[in-house]
């Protein structure tokens, strides 16, 4: 490795306040002398950045601890962790199988090894509905336009169809949209609502074809009927919308529809345009309960949004729309009997308009889950049960018995101690590295001029030795390294210890770290799984207790000063404390310095420019002072 002096170099590789003469006269080398002569000035600045160098250094330090912690916290003791240990649950060694895919069935902290017998399982909980009728909206169905209401001469037949005649609309169907133009070609004097009813199908045959269902009838995609003088386009399953063709709307006035009539009510529109079959009163708000949860609802509110609010609503319903069957359902959140659901109208009408309530409302009650255990009878309201520290899940009915049986199993709960142990020790012994990292007085931050003189390998090889100890003997890490190895040697819970279940100290030499007994943490798993489970999840346990020292260590919310204190030295990124912590201020105070002394050095630069500037001059007028008498001198 190249020799390097680290405190001898300046960081700055040229001079930056260069102006004048540079020893053109004189022959010396200025710029030479001029930094020597400001050694002292780059010597100031050099030792503050690496001062800047050696705090960033230091930062990457802490946080690494600070993410290791985080890491640890994630794996172990979050709540949303499959292997969270702050769950009396996670400490589960009692494993059940069910004979039979109608139960599903697993364990709780309350679970003893054995057999249960599920003799039948005669009906399954089910969920109280209530339908509305189909095809609840208007519809695509308009009345069409006659000289005489509620009969269909053969002249007004006559006279609409020489209006339609040629004339064209679209329609939509399913998002996909066609021109009908309507061939009113065999219709004469004679014709009768049926003739019209067959041209009308024709027409629209002709734009969107047939099909052949499964009983081998053929089928119009779009059907057109007329009864009492209307004329109704359906297409069951399907949306379909009409409009007119640009500002025409003769056609649409004709057939008795309205501009962008649909089959299907859009979970987009207002409350107060919604067309259906059974009107609303005319007023800005409706207002009704169910289950006592009181609602009141705006004209212009959307079908969406009140369908919306009900579902995120206490009423615990959820009240959805089908545009399949055009169609409203209500269906309660809570299975089994009783009434789930109570809908009361107070103004406006609106559930009797979705068909929610009256006489063409089909409530359908739900049931309560009947089946027999070990011989007696049992009936609950779920289909998710807990029986003697086991949670059952009916999936169908049976009259063959079902059996669940109850083992201890450790061996995964074993596995995930062992992961925990290991993981636990990779965290120590990061910590108790940084803190007992060997210190190289010699080596500092190297200057961008010196890492000039060096190669890649030279270089990396010296910043590791630059970097390191620079968090030896920390307060902070020792801390946090002293309070985890006191938590995990010396914490008693009823009489147990990591010690009691095989996990001891590794030795004052591995500072800190834990091992493992396997056999004697086998047989503890087998026959203490209560103590265990009490020891790490119990409120005042391991994991609770560690995951306060974590807390305590790189907790990133709140106003700073009263974070972590791994967040409150070096902060954590992504969060406030990036720039909100101790470090990353005083980077910021000593760069601010290292550009006031920067100053100071351009002003001495400038400063003796000007005196050896000077200089050179005096240098050139004493010279031509100097050739001038010598050529008076050869002249006598």
């Amino acid at each position: 490795m190249a020799t390097v002096n680290s405190t001898s170099s300046s960081t700055l590789s040229s001079l930056s306040a260069k102006t004048g003469l540079g020893g053109l006269v004189s022959g010396m080398d200025i710029d030479e002398l001029v930094e020597n002569m400001t050694a002292t000035s780059r010597e100031k600045i050099l030792k503050q950045q690496q001062s800047v160098q050696k705090l960033e250094w230091k930062q990457i330090g802490y946080r690494s601890v600070s993410s290791a912690l985080k890491k640890f916290q994630s794996s172990y003791l979050d709540v949303l962790s499959s292997t969270n240990f702050r769950s009396a649950s996670f400490f589960n060694t009692v494993a059940v199988t069910s004979s039979s895919t109608a139960v599903t069935a697993s364990s709780t902290s309350s679970a003893s090894t054995g057999t249960m017998t599920i003799n039948s399982i005669k009906q399954l909980a089910t969920y109280q509905t209530v339908k509305g009728p189909a095809l609840i909206s208007k519809g695509l169905t308009g009345s069409l336009a006659t000289e005489t209401a509620g009969t269909l001469t053969s002249a007004d037949i006559q006279s609409l169809a020489s209006s339609l005649d040629g004339k064209s609309l679209y329609v939509s169907l399913d998002g996909k949209t066609k021109v009908i133009t309507f061939d009113m070609s065999s219709i004469d004097g004679t014709s009768t609502a049926g003739d019209l009813q067959q041209a009308f199908q024709a027409t629209l045959d002709t734009a969107f074809g047939t099909y052949t269902n499964s009983s081998g009838e053929t089928k119009s995609v779009i059907t057109a009927s007329i009864v009492n003088d209307q004329l109704t386009f359906s297409s069951p399953g399907s949306t379909a919308t009409v409009y007119g063709i640009g500002d025409d709307t003769s056609v649409l006035n004709a057939l008795g529809f309205s501009f962008a009539q649909s089959n299907k009510l859009s979970s987009h529109a207002m409350i107060g345009d919604l067309p259906l079959s059974t009107e609303l009163a005319s007023q800005d708000t409706y207002t009704f309960s169910i289950n006592s949860v009181e609602f009141s609802v705006s004209k212009y509110d959307t079908l969406e949004s009140v369908m919306s609010r009900i579902n995120s609503s206490k009423a615990g319903v959820t009240i959805s729309y089908s545009s399949i069957t055009d169609q409203f359902t209500m269906t309660s959140k809570t299975s089994g009997s009783g009434d789930n659901i109570v809908i009361n109208e107070d103004a406006g009408g609106l559930m009797h308009a979705f068909g929610l309530t009256g006489d063409d409302a089909a409530m359908t009650y739900g049931k309560n889950a009947i089946l027999s255990v070990n011989g007696e009878e049992i009936v609950r309201s779920s289909n998710s049960i807990t029986i003697d520290g086991v949670n059952i899940e009916l999936n169908n009915t049976t009259d063959e018995a079902v059996t669940l049986t109850m083992k201890t199993d450790t061996t995964s709960l074993m596995n995930s101690i062992k992961k925990f142990v290991e993981d636990y020790n990779s965290m120590v012994d990061l910590i108790n590295g940084l803190v007992k990292e060997k210190v190289y007085s010699d080596y500092a931050p190297l200057s961008d001029k010196q890492k000039d003189e060096m190669s890649e390998t030279e270089i990396t090889k010296w910043e590791e030795k630059a970097k390191s100890g620079l968090l030896r003997g920390d307060s902070i890490l020792k801390g946090i390294s002293s309070k985890m190895n006191l938590l995990m040697t010396g914490l008693t819970v009823n009489g147990t210890s990591l010690y009691s279940m095989g996990i001891t100290s590794a030795g004052y030499t591995e500072n800190g770290k834990l091992q493992i007994d396997e056999e004697k943490l086998k047989t503890a798993l087998e026959t203490k799984g209560t103590e265990i489970r009490e020891l790490f999840a119990s409120t005042n346990g391991i994991s609770n207790q560690l995951n306060s020292i974590i807390n305590d260590a790189i907790k990133t919310s709140g106003p700073q000063g009263t974070r972590g204190s791994l967040i409150e030295a070096a902060g954590m990124e992504s969060t406030m404390s990036d720039t909100e912590n101790n470090i990353t201020e005083k980077i910021e105070r000593t760069n601010k310095y290292i550009t006031t002394l920067q100053t100071r050095l351009t002003n001495e630069e400038s400063r003796l420019w000007k005196k050896f500037t000077a200089m050179e001059t005096a240098l050139q007028q004493l010279n031509t002072q100097s050739s001038i008498l010598t050529q008076f001198s050869s002249g006598s």
